[in-house]
């Protein structure tokens, strides 16, 4: 297990006195410490983040976006394979993972002509190669930039085999050669197909997601986003966790962002518990002033009553205030439920006043304050 591997591999660092075998302690121990899961479980989420990102490109409700089937991503529509992506990630701004010899370039190249030469690849018109740190190095640059610069296609295929005129022992050596067995009208339909991806700002993608999910312009696009990249994540183990491929539609994703957008709608129309709401002193201190507080003081209620009374009064406004802001709640709205409340409260005041008819009119509104305020549900 790579988990026991490590483990056994730390028994034999040791820290001896002497600076030298201190110092080839502590590259071992960096060796070690960078074999972890960290690079690979990236790999994965960089796969989702894409594979969000087509969900939200597509321009078909219908477009299904495959994780880890044909490709990293792959994007089919009516069945059909259209894009097959391979996704490139790394944590080191100056790494040249699309280096003229390296892995990453040949084995994508390698991949995509034996995905070509299958049926379910046939109808693929385009290959992405998706990286998180662009460095420019001479064959990426060449596919890159081959339709701005108009390259011919055969020119690049020339630049690939003078990499590959001097074939050597090397696994490198091995998949280069297996790459240009193929005769060069095959190797330049692969690279007119060819497109290389860069990352953008995050801000940049997330707006990008957020417009083509159409979410709602009041909506927490954050919280939104994060909502489908976690169901995305559920969907796609549970997916493989039962033997099948992770396959997830456009109409899928646009159910969920719905959803979770009604959601975000029903929190904030309903009001936010009283103690999330502050009240500061100098308003407290104005709303003494209303002709309310001093109705209170005709019926002899308590300053605890009073108090309280002058929070509602506060919170209310403030909670008004943000959701007439916000739009969740016409401003006429508001109008109606003041009318409602007003003839609730006439309504009290009649039937206090036939069952207390010999109470003192402070008795009848510490009744009524009680019914309003403390026995309002």
């Amino acid at each position: 297990m790579a988990f026991e591997g490590a483990v056994s591999g730390l028994k034999f660092v040791s820290f001896p006195s002497t600076m030298k075998s201190d110092a080839r302690s502590v590259s071992r121990l960096s060796k070690i410490c960078e074999n972890t899961a960290g690079p690979q479980s990236a790999g994965y989420i960089l796969q989702l983040d894409r594979a969000l990102h087509h969900l939200a490109t597509a321009t078909s409700i219908e477009d299904v976006i495959a994780v880890e089937h044909f490709d990293d991503v792959a994007v089919l529509r009516d069945g059909k394979l259209i894009i097959a992506e391979q996704d490139k990630n790394t944590s080191n701004p100056s790494s040249k993972v699309l280096n003229d010899r390296s892995r990453a370039l040949w084995r994508t190249l390698q991949i995509w002509l034996q995905l070509r030469e299958m049926d379910e690849g046939r109808d693929c018109n385009r290959h992405l190669l998706f990286v998180n740190q662009w460095v420019a190095t001479p064959l990426a640059t060449l596919l890159r930039d081959r339709v701005a610069n108009a390259t011919p296609t055969l020119d690049i295929v020339a630049a690939l085999r003078t990499k590959g005129a001097k074939p050597g022992k090397a696994k490198i050596d091995i998949l280069i050669a297996d790459v240009l067995t193929r005769d060069d009208t095959t190797l330049s339909k692969l690279i007119e197909a060819i497109e290389i991806v860069g990352a953008d700002e995050p801000a940049t993608i997330r707006a990008t997601l957020a417009n083509g999910l159409a979410l709602h312009p009041q909506a927490d696009t954050d919280a939104i986003i994060d909502g489908l990249l976690g169901w995305l994540t559920t969907k796609v183990r549970t997916d493989w966790s039962e033997g099948r491929p992770a396959l997830i539609s456009r109409r899928e994703i646009l159910v969920q962002s719905h959803a979770l957008q009604d959601m975000q709608k029903k929190s904030r129309f309903l009001p936010r518990a009283s103690g999330d709401v502050p009240v500061s002193v100098h308003d407290r201190e104005l709303a003494l002033a209303r002709n309310f507080v001093g109705h209170l003081g005709r019926i002899s209620a308590e300053q605890e009553d009073i108090v309280q009374a002058v929070d509602h009064f506060l919170k209310f406004s403030i909670e008004k205030h943000r959701l007439v802001k916000g739009g969740d709640v016409p401003l006429a709205e508001w109008e109606n439920r003041s009318s409602r409340l007003q003839e609730r409260w006439r309504n009290i005041m009649r039937r206090r006043s036939r069952e207390m008819v010999s109470a003192s009119s402070s008795q009848i509104g510490l009744a009524v304050l009680a019914e309003t305020t403390y026995e309002w549900e």
